[in-house]
């Protein structure tokens, strides 16, 4: 079987949660499967910029076009014809799109869409203007609609796809995905950390600059309890989304809060381990990577009890209310002063299965030969 893959995403020059999803899914799929022929599929005028997934195997074969990404997704909103994607359909059985994306689709070409989280349907205040007219213009209902299966990353978004587009519940499988992480020891992690002049406690958040991340909601109440244990800061990580000038203003104006930009492994492990523990009280997450990266490296977490979160932190998180400052202030004390709060996390965490890649590869390769012709 002939399987076609859109890696268009990982053309970025730093991977967010859906790039490390790709990334690492196309990996093990690849390490399990030697029998089917895949075929990557990317777009733009560099084909330098995809580097990292040239996987040299005997059955993966890279299309790389180099169109302009801003022409090709013109064309496809002005629906000027365009046999892009059509020369590429002719050469593969089905296609999987890892993520939502401009393209054409063939229905002669079963279609397997992965759908993160719809989050620019169910919170669209989070948004900036430029991106509420991406996502209007990529079209995500005709996607799902034309696609034969969605996969989703958690029971919330397989919801959200249901309340939205009424898409039938047989439609749609959650297939969780795997967590990547590198192991740490106090040793290894001081020095990959000891440039970075870091403060000896710190509580840390994972992520990209944005609004729907509640990052300024971190830094009020980390005012509030800054002043009772003057000791600790907050250390912030993450590529700048969008609207994000106000928060930069508010990390500038506190000498106890810290911003290192991306982050990427080993040196993101190191924080992880060296941490007091993770903050992450999203306002919508369709899954959630940072979490689980914290309670793999045994790190009690403070999350949002909205979305996805509990149903992917279990037991293993601090919940509280994203609108609530004085409910993560609470939560950062609690941590804090409460030992065997702290030890029971931290103990509970050596139990709490992280779903492995070759799990979540197996079920999407059962997926893909659902569709063999």
């Amino acid at each position: 079987m002939k399987i076609g893959i859109d890696i268009r995403a990982l053309g970025n020059k730093n991977w967010t949660g859906i790039g490390k999803y790709i990334f690492h899914s196309i990996e093990n799929i690849l390490k399990l499967d030697k029998k089917n022929q895949y075929y990557l599929f990317s777009t733009g005028l560099s084909k330098d910029l995809y580097t990292a997934v040239d996987f040299k195997q005997e059955n993966v074969q890279r299309i790389h076009i180099p169109v302009s990404n801003k022409l090709l997704n013109f064309k496809l909103i002005a629906g000027i014809k365009t046999n892009i994607f059509d020369q590429f359909f002719k050469e593969i059985d089905i296609f999987w799109m890892p993520n939502i994306n401009f393209c054409h689709l063939n229905k002669k070409c079963p279609t397997i869409l992965t759908v993160h989280d719809l989050s620019f349907l169910h919170s669209r205040e989070f948004y900036s203007l430029k991106r509420r007219y991406w996502h209007k213009l990529v079209g995500v209902e005709k996607l799902t609609s034309d696609a034969c299966h969605i996969i989703t990353v958690s029971e919330n978004t397989k919801r959200d796809l249901m309340r939205f587009f009424s898409l039938a519940e047989d439609k749609i499988s959650i297939v969780y995905p795997g967590i990547d992480y590198i192991p740490m020891n106090q040793e290894l992690a001081i020095s990959l950390t000891t440039k970075l002049d870091l403060p000896e406690k710190f509580f840390l958040y994972v992520g990209t600059l944005e609004p729907r991340k509640n990052i300024i909601s971190i830094i009020k109440a980390f005012d509030r309890y800054h002043k009772e244990y003057p000791d600790v800061h907050l250390l912030i990580v993450g590529s700048r989304g969008w609207i994000y000038s106000s928060l930069l203003k508010h990390i500038a104006e506190r000498p106890f809060v810290h911003y290192l930009d991306y982050v990427a492994s080993p040196l993101k492990d190191a924080l992880y381990f060296l941490s007091q523990g993770l903050i992450w009280p999203s306002f919508y997450e369709g899954f959630g990577f940072p979490p689980m990266e914290a309670i793999a490296h045994k790190k009690p977490v403070i999350v949002s009890y909205k979305t996805s979160l509990p149903e992917i932190g279990k037991q293993q998180a601090l919940y509280v209310d994203p609108y609530n400052i004085s409910d993560i202030y609470q939560s950062l004390k609690f941590l804090t002063e409460d030992k065997k709060l702290k030890e029971q996390l931290n103990k509970s965490a050596e139990n709490f299965v992280l779903t492995k890649w070759s799990e979540q590869t197996q079920k999407i390769l059962d997926i893909f030969n659902k569709y063999q012709p």
